[in-house]
């Protein structure tokens, strides 16, 4: 019996607030829990260790996300299909490909991260007792191998195993934290748990993956070859270069504010700034866990060519991202001062300012999280890199220039500014591309998508949003 448009519809919406629900429900207590290790750490360190302990982890990540490959959005982008009808043996040479890719860029991330940990580690001030354990964190970044498992977990709708596998770093951070406070640990103890942290979560997310593959009755097959850099189709390389771009652009966005506050204003006030962010990224996470669900779905409409469904999709979520951050800014101004200094400790009222105007900040990227998916979905990774790297930009030259005149005032106006300059900027290209796509049509409407593999919704363009 055909379903009709009404019933796929509200399949449509059901997959999409089903899934989303699962992430949510993870992502939000994770970072409850988040909060909570770091009102431990704050107790149990003194503030210049704990921004210590936070700028060292940036740096990490940084250099280790710079290097990574997003290879779960080229395994979705190109493996809707081969999976929705079956085909294995296209779906595992694809699958063989990412996993190549998120070796070389292990092996990669490991060699960048020490090698620029050793010429740049002394601008984070580090004790020389931590140096040798700092170096070792660097090596870890050999194991981060969780891209290709993400995506196969996206692409079954086994959003429930990634909220699982979302606990696993709050969950042995808390842990550790809890020990190394009642057992009086110092900054080497919580390097050691943050490091034991993320050895936990790069090898749950692979194990995830291949039980699901196991269940699924597709992992036969997967190991037959080695895992390969070669292109399993044409086209393929560019989007991965393009969505790699991209994704990088969005790392130094998260990361670099944290490592320049430190820079600019002392570890003492990098604790403070990434505490903010850490409260404003319950928001953010929100924002992209939305486009996590999003996105699969995006990619389904443009190949059934429903762009004009897409776009009403796309708009509800930034709003409804916008006013919730709007909300949630409302509340810590209000409340923050006094809950800062009873759940951190006195010394701590001064991060509610901050991540007053962090939450605003975010509120406004998040409302740009799913114009990017829909430049992608469209085939459009360049635009979307393009506009990410302008705000990116914009937000560090303010954050420097802004530090320097306004002092600790400084870091929020400049992530405000650079956030809504994000939101303009890829508003306007949005809109840009859907007249193109219209007058390309010839019509009113959105026509179905081209028949170029390499750019088009059909062909599962390149894409990449975080």
């Amino acid at each position: 019996m055909t379903e009709t448009k009404s019933e796929q519809s509200d399949g449509l919406v059901g997959r999409i607030l089903k899934n989303s629900g699962f992430l949510f429900g993870g992502k939000t207590s994770a970072s409850l829990i988040g909060l909570a290790v770091l009102a431990i750490a704050a107790r149990a360190l003194t503030i210049e260790e704990l921004g210590i302990l936070l700028l060292l982890h940036a740096f990490i990540a940084l250099m280790t996300g710079v290097a990574t490959f997003k290879s779960w959005q080229a395994l979705i982008q190109f493996g809707t299909k081969p999976v929705e009808r079956g085909d294995l043996p296209t779906f595992h040479r694809l699958l063989r490909f990412t996993i190549g890719l998120d070796i070389t860029a292990a092996l990669v991330a490991c060699v960048l991260s020490v090698s620029a940990f050793l010429v740049f580690g002394d601008r984070l001030d580090l004790p020389d007792e931590v140096f040798g354990i700092a170096v070792a964190y660097c090596f870890l970044s050999a194991t981060n191998l969780r891209s290709s498992p993400l995506g196969v977990l996206r692409l079954y709708d086994r959003f429930d195993l990634i909220s699982l596998h979302d606990q696993a770093v709050p969950i042995v951070r808390l842990v550790g934290a809890s020990l190394g406070l009642l057992l009086g640990g110092g900054l080497i103890w919580f390097i050691s748990v943050w490091m034991a942290a993320a050895a936990a979560t790069n090898l749950l997310m692979p194990v995830l993956a291949l039980r699901e593959l196991a269940r699924r009755g597709a992992l036969k097959g997967v190991f037959d070859k080695r895992p390969t850099l070669k292109a399993p189709r044409p086209g393929i390389w560019r989007y991965v270069w393009m969505s790699n771009i991209d994704a990088t652009i969005n790392l130094v966005d998260k990361q670099m504010p944290t490592l320049l506050s430190g820079a600019l204003l002392g570890p003492a006030f990098a604790a403070l700034f990434k505490i903010a962010r850490d409260v404003s990224d319950v928001l953010g996470k929100g924002a992209r866990l939305l486009n996590q669900v999003l996105y699969p779905e995006l990619v389904r409409l443009m190949i059934a060519g429903s762009i004009t469904r897409a776009i009403r999709i796309i708009v509800f979520s930034s709003l409804y991202l916008l006013a919730a951050g709007i909300g949630l800014s409302l509340l810590i101004s209000l409340f923050g001062p006094a809950l800062f200094s009873s759940a951190l400790d006195s010394g701590y009222e001064n991060v509610a300012p901050i991540a007053t105007m962090l939450v605003i900040a975010a509120a406004l990227m998040g409302a740009t999280t799913p114009i990017y998916s829909g430049l992608y979905a469209l085939g459009n990774p360049g635009w979307a890199a393009f506009t990410r790297a302008m705000a990116v930009t914009i937000t560090i030259v303010l954050f420097v220039t802004l530090s320097r005149s306004m002092q600790e005032a400084g870091p929020g106006w400049a992530m405000v500014i650079g956030s809504a300059s994000g939101l303009v900027l890829a508003s306007v290209v949005a809109v840009m591309l859907a007249y193109r796509a219209r007058d390309a049509a010839g019509q009113a409407s959105f026509s179905a998508p081209t028949k170029d593999e390499t750019k088009s919704p059909s062909a599962e363009p390149p894409d990449k949003s975080g």
